[in-house]
């Protein structure tokens, strides 16, 4: 840790405090590290450590024995019904539970807690379909689900007050867990199951698996029915089967790509990233495997120090492989194009996807599809959105989430660490700044080539070549992998595919694809990629 880093970033502070600490993100541990060392440099600074559920005792041990304070909380009391036996089919058992709560149980809303889209979808519709033969003396079911892919006006929808003669049902993920507080709520039904991403260094693939809770989300879960008044909460799980469940989910650090925190550490003067005190180090695998990766992306000398080019990578708030196509776009003069893509890539997705009318958002989409793929179809999105005098109606009429494509465009972008002095700003607007400080010129190109060439800067490691079967392999691992389903270039496909990410849920799928020459391969990563690979 280099003194200069210690001057310019907490020389103004002397009382640091860190809220929400259980979550353990990724940004979050490694703040914990660089903290560490202020603390022990400087006898005038003070760290808060706060939490609902944190595990005191690890940080406490970290932080050399520091003092532990309780303050207990103001939650109503929840009495907590466990399943007697094993369920087989938790959504079964969930919609069960719903209707015996709906009517045995006093007034209340519920909250209930499943993985994720596809199953609240599910559960929205044989809940609607069920509710027309209830008893006539029962209420009204109003069901309003909450997921990160719907709409925001459809979001708000949870925290309208519940009408008389109705009692609301709430579908959410774990996004409701510690993020946002319902009104209402009386009652929880907790599936015992969470949606968790991975990372596997080895062949470079994400995936999003379902799994049990720690004991912590579900302490989480619990107290989401005792913040307005005595509540239960409905656990689809056994006594026992709670008693197995870690204590605390793996922390982020542990389980996804290192490549950009690890940048970031190098440029902020951490030199031995193998010895930097993590409060839970990741497996020595996943460091070998991001620093190999800032090597073939050239922020990386043979000797592990950063380059120049790598210096300047670690000035923009994005993942390296973007970072290195920013640097690059000034070469095929097509920044503002890259800008404008990227600030797409940022958000989630920017589609609205109502499972009745998944026809009609088909054909309404159509209009922006490239045929080269889906980063030049996001570029068609922007154009046509700024065109709008209404954007907010054109969105709707065109199943684009307004606030995604606001969020990409004019909201705050949430940073990587250590670039405080451009949270306000918006993604557009950030990235142009940082390229007009760093001498890379906003150009605009009408060669969709140049734009395609620089991604793949990036991206040279993201390749798939089609075989003549009709499957795609990747070229890095030689992965049998799909085009995924919500991409432009699904059932069209093409010999040579370039992808931003890789993804195992049924199958291991590519997002955001786009059609390449395979010529380019050689030509752009070809300090990489073998001959005889492609």
């Amino acid at each position: 840790m280099t003194d200069e880093f210690q001057t310019n970033r907490f020389r103004s502070y002397s009382i640091i405090i860190l809220d929400e600490a259980h979550e353990r993100t990724l940004r979050t541990d490694v703040l914990f590290g660089l903290i560490k060392n202020v603390l022990v440099e400087r006898d005038d600074f003070r760290l808060v450590i706060m939490s609902a559920t944190i595990d005191a005792d690890l940080f406490s041990n970290y932080y050399k024995n520091s003092k532990v304070l309780y303050v207990a909380g103001r939650q109503y009391p929840v009495k907590i019904f466990h399943s007697i036996k094993q369920q087989e089919d938790h959504l079964d058992a969930t919609l069960i539970t719903i209707l015996q709560i709906h009517k045995e149980e006093q007034k209340g809303d519920i909250l209930v807690f499943l993985t994720g889209q596809e199953e609240i979808e599910n559960c929205e519709k044989i809940l609607k379909d069920t509710v027309k033969f209830l008893p006539a003396e029962c209420d009204t079911l109003l069901i309003r689900p909450i997921y990160a892919a719907l709409s925001n006006e459809n979001q708000q929808k949870v925290f309208e007050k519940t009408p008389d003669g109705c009692r609301k049902v709430v579908l959410s993920t774990n996004i409701a867990e510690t993020s946002i507080t319902i009104p209402g709520i009386k009652y929880v039904i907790d599936c015992g199951l969470v949606k968790v991403r991975n990372f596997n260094s080895r062949i470079g693939l994400e995936t999003l698996a379902t799994e049990p809770i720690s004991q912590a989300s579900a302490g989480q879960r619990t107290g989401r029915a005792g913040r307005e008044g005595p509540g239960v909460c409905y656990r689809l799980y056994t006594e026992e089967a709670y008693e197995k469940l870690e204590v605390s989910q793996s922390p982020e650090i542990k389980r996804c790509n290192l490549t950009s925190v690890l940048l970031l550490l190098k440029a902020s003067g951490v030199e031995d990233i193998f010895n930097f005190d993590f409060i839970e180090k990741p497996a020595k695998s996943n460091i070998i495997s991001a620093l190999e990766q800032l090597f073939a992306l050239g922020a990386l000398d043979e000797n592990g120090e950063l380059t120049e080019e790598g210096k300047l990578m670690s000035v923009f708030p994005v993942e390296a492989q973007f970072a290195k196509v920013l640097i690059k776009s000034k070469e095929y003069a097509c920044s503002n194009e890259v800008i404008s893509i990227l600030s797409c890539l940022s958000v989630d997705t920017l589609f609205n996807f109502p499972n009745d009318k998944k026809e009609e958002v088909t054909l309404a989409l159509k209009k922006f599809n490239n045929y080269e793929g889906d980063h030049l179809t996001f570029l068609n999105i922007i154009k046509e959105f700024q065109s709008q005098k209404n954007g907010f109606d054109w969105c709707k009429e065109n199943y684009i989430k307004f606030r995604s494509i606001k969020q990409a465009l004019v909201s705050i972008l949430t940073t990587f660490l250590f670039q405080p002095y451009y949270v306000h700003q918006d993604v557009q607007k950030q990235l142009i700044d940082l390229c007009a400080q760093n001498n890379i010129p906003v150009t605009s190109t009408s060669k969709n080539e140049n734009i395609l060439k620089c991604f793949l800067s990036g991206f040279f490691q993201n390749v798939a070549l089609k075989q003549t079967d009709g499957s795609y392999k990747s070229l890095v691992n030689n992965q049998v992998v799909h085009i995924h389903p919500s991409s432009g270039l699904f059932l069209k496909g093409a010999d040579c595919i370039m992808f931003n990410e890789l993804v195992h849920t049924k199958r291991k799928y590519m997002r955001n694809c786009s059609i390449l020459q395979k010529d380019w391969l050689y030509e752009i990563g070809g300090h990489y990629l073998s001959r005889n690979s492609i």
